[in-house]
């Protein structure tokens, strides 16, 4: 059975951009990027929305983008979907082909978040909090309604497992699991 883990970087006031297209990587600490590439690269597939995906093209990436207007492969390891059409659990046999996926990575944004929270597929959060504020932005979950961005996960279920500072200017990086997940084996290993 495949596992899905959402890693995510956010401003202190719960924003994972300021707009549409802005990449990570505009604002983020070199300390999230390592930790970022670390989970790119432990993942059979990332998944991600078609904005995610444009804002950092890469062809060499196995990649599940999710599209309502746009389906089939686009590149020999990168499969547009419409997620209105499947489950989580259906996302493995739509790759088996080109490659396994044993562990997904979601990578965004907010309605991506947003599908995989609806079918109780988030096995693992990595989140990232950089002591930047936007003000305004695109939230983590649609319906976001505090500036907390750990409140944000707290609020839906998920627990801290742990919880360490990055760097001096006082980034956070969180781990955080569903309530339910309890500490067996299965998600433990999906932690750092």
């Amino acid at each position: 059975m495949s596992e899905y883990l959402l890693t995510v970087v956010v401003s202190g006031d719960g924003f994972i951009a300021r707009s549409v297209g802005e990449p990570p990587q505009a604002w983020a600490s070199v300390e999230e990027q390592e930790l970022f590439f670390v989970d790119v690269e432990a993942a059979d597939w990332a998944i991600m929305g078609r904005h995610t995906h444009e804002a950092a093209d890469r062809p060499d990436r196995r990649r599940i983008v999710f599209s309502s207007k746009v389906s089939g492969w686009k590149r020999p390891s990168q499969l547009w979907v419409d997620p209105e059409c499947l489950t989580p659990q259906m996302l493995p046999e739509q790759v088996c082909e080109v490659h396994a996926l044993a562990r997904g990575l979601i990578l965004g944004g907010t309605r991506v978040h947003d599908w995989f929270l609806a079918h109780g597929a988030i096995d693992c959060v990595h989140l990232t909090v950089e002591p930047v504020r936007f003000g305004t932005g695109l939230s983590v979950f649609s319906d976001a309604r505090s500036g907390d961005p750990v409140e944000e996960f707290t609020r839906r279920g998920f627990e801290i497992i742990s919880e360490e500072r990055l760097n001096s200017a006082g980034t956070r990086f969180l781990v955080l699991e569903p309530m339910s997940a309890g500490k067996d084996e299965s998600s433990a290993h999906m932690a750092r």
